[in-house]
């Protein structure tokens, strides 16, 4: 036997029966919310061009992408973003359209995880995105709706964490560290690893209050009170500008009912670097990675020759299907229908009781008493017996 031929890879799984219908309802739920919403749905290849998330564009590390080449040589990469490929639709096919453009989306990404991770390396998604529009406008549109997605597929259950990443580049930027300081000084705030972050900062902290005050940036989450603290620590105007923003954004959030539900977090950098403003993350009780990212991100699709604001989100559907602990229980049907001649007299049958609402299934038994067995194993307690008429059988 081949060695692979019974097992799957690395950061794949398989959704058994309950687990298929669970992630069927999320993805329905979050689709009719953001159609509702005013958000046109479309859908990009799996396979795109590499050249379409590399240099500039690039949304996450080259190691993250699943890459192989066509018949013709060229680098292809399975879909790592979905944000990416709809700046590359907007630059084309839809170059030239009316601002705001609402896009919305339900499928895949592929990124490679971490060795050991525990995450999977394919995610169904569902998200939206809002081009040509900027401002607090435009950005409590994207949140609200974000926030309406959760409600929708979670119910009550999940908070939502709001920063801006502005805070943390005004700071940074004014720091004389290098490129790979930096990415290891957002890392270790992204991760609130205090410890560590205060060991690698200490030494320039009597020096510098930049420096001081990107130490205290991952302790930076709560409620109002956390604007009071962010902005003795503020080194800039621009610091401070960021916080006047964001407070009027918590207050509108506030000012709808949704105080217990929002947190703010200065210390919210993404891993995906293209975000310029607001950013935000929805959680679910009992699950310890979001389940919904998203930010503004004005820059991205200058890359593609279209110079437009843009802000969105995507929701982890499988994440949140998980949670709801579907189970892997199959299908168990009302009605088993039975037939020894007459195929159209059943079908037609089965077709009445579907329309009826039942859950449906047709016996491929060949006689009544193997039927019966079979129903019996699977725990279906009715069956219908069309031939010269209906008769029921209930077990």
């Amino acid at each position: 036997m081949r060695r692979y031929s019974r097992a799957i890879p690395d950061g794949a799984r398989d959704l058994l029966f309950g687990e298929c219908r669970a992630r069927r309802n999320v993805e329905k739920t979050l689709v009719e919310i953001f159609r509702s919403r005013g958000f046109s749905e479309l859908a990009t290849p799996s396979l795109e061009f590499y050249d379409v998330f590399a240099g500039n564009t690039a949304a996450m590390d080259d190691e993250m992408m699943y890459k192989l080449v066509d018949a013709h040589g060229r680098i292809l990469v399975l879909r790592p973003d979905n944000t990416t490929p709809i700046a590359r639709i907007a630059s084309t096919k839809l170059k030239g359209f009316v601002p705001p453009l609402r896009l919305c989306y339900n499928q895949h990404v592929f990124r490679i995880s971490r060795y050991m991770s525990g995450r999977y390396d394919e995610v169904a998604q569902c998200g939206i995105e809002l081009i040509g529009a900027s401002g607090k406008k435009a950005d409590c549109d994207v949140i609200l709706t974000a926030i309406k997605a959760l409600t929708g597929a979670l119910g009550g259950s999940f908070r939502f964490e709001i920063g801006h990443v502005g805070f943390y580049r005004s700071i940074i930027d004014s720091l004389p560290f290098g490129d790979a300081e930096k990415e290891q000084i957002r890392s270790l705030i992204a991760s609130k690893s205090y410890a560590s972050l205060d060991t690698l900062l200490a030494p320039y902290a009597d020096k510098n209050s930049a420096c001081l005050a990107l130490m205290e940036l991952p302790r930076l989450f709560g409620g109002k009170e956390v604007l009071s603290r962010a902005e003795k620590i503020a080194p800039n105007d621009a610091a401070r500008e960021t916080l006047d923003y964001l407070s009027g954004i918590y207050d509108t959030l506030c000012d709808m009912g949704l105080e217990g539900n929002v947190m703010m977090d200065l210390g919210l950098v993404q891993q995906i670097d293209y975000y310029t403003g607001v950013v935000f993350r929805g959680y679910t009780h009992g699950y310890g990675e979001p389940v919904l990212s998203g930010g503004r991100y004005d820059g991205l699709f200058a890359n593609f020759g279209v110079d437009a604001p843009a802000a969105g989100f995507a929701v982890d559907a499988d994440a949140i299907a998980r949670s709801s602990d579907a189970g892997t229980s199959s299908v168990r049907p009302d009605v088993l229908v039975y037939y020894a001649k007459d195929i159209g007299a059943a079908y037609a049958h089965a077709s009445e009781l579907t329309e009826a609402g039942y859950i449906c299934e047709m016996s491929v038994s060949d006689t009544l008493d193997k039927a019966e067995e079979y129903a019996r194993a699977r725990g279906i307690h009715r069956i219908d017996i069309t031939d010269g008429g209906v008769r029921t059988i209930e077990l």
